[in-house]
């Protein structure tokens, strides 16, 4: 069974092996169906904060706010792709099961001016992760789509979702038997 250091591992690599298979073009393109972003907007968001993850655990604060905008593994599917192996091997040589009960300190802005630090845990802002990535490749597999560019069936869908899937064609295989 993965661990959230491993499942934040496969995300990135998952998301590295996407973003070879694209063209510079396909990479970039403004989608307005999803309000003018492009896949490697949505690349580029979530290594930011995988990244904010990595720098911000050695000081125990995390601010997902303090990110990068507008940087070239965003329009430059070849550097992003770099940036996501990094990445990943990086999650791959620090799993540390004992760590993610380790408390840190955590900061997102919510609108305010002041923005107030919040306790959190190590493991809570892995579970973040794994949710946050999710979401954005639901996206990116809309803007897949639009493209013509296939994917896995389960890219952009919760571990969650895939598991009652599974579990409602083992009931439905119980029945006919």
């Amino acid at each position: 069974m993965p661990t959230l250091w491993t499942a934040c591992e496969a995300y990135l690599i998952q998301a590295r092996d996407l973003v070879d298979r694209l063209s510079p073009a396909q990479y970039d393109v403004a989608h307005a169906n999803c309000f003018g972003a492009s896949i490697g907007g949505h690349i580029r968001h979530c290594a930011e904060h995988f990244e904010i993850f990595r720098t911000g655990l050695e000081a125990g604060r995390i601010d997902y706010d303090a990110r990068a905008r507008g940087t070239a593994d965003e329009s430059d599917p070849v550097i992003a792709g770099e940036r996501l192996g990094e990445l990943a091997a990086w999650f791959s040589n620090h799993e540390n099961i004992a760590e993610a009960g380790k408390a840190v300190q955590v900061q997102v802005n919510c609108g305010d001016s002041v923005c107030e630090w919040q306790g959190s845990t190590v493991g809570r802002e892995l579970q973040f992760l794994v949710s946050h990535t999710v979401h954005h490749f639901a996206i990116i597999g809309i803007m897949c789509e639009a493209q013509g560019i296939e994917l896995a069936l389960n890219f952009g869908v919760a571990p969650s979702t895939l598991l009652a899937r599974e579990m409602e064609l083992e009931e439905q295989r119980a029945h006919r038997a």
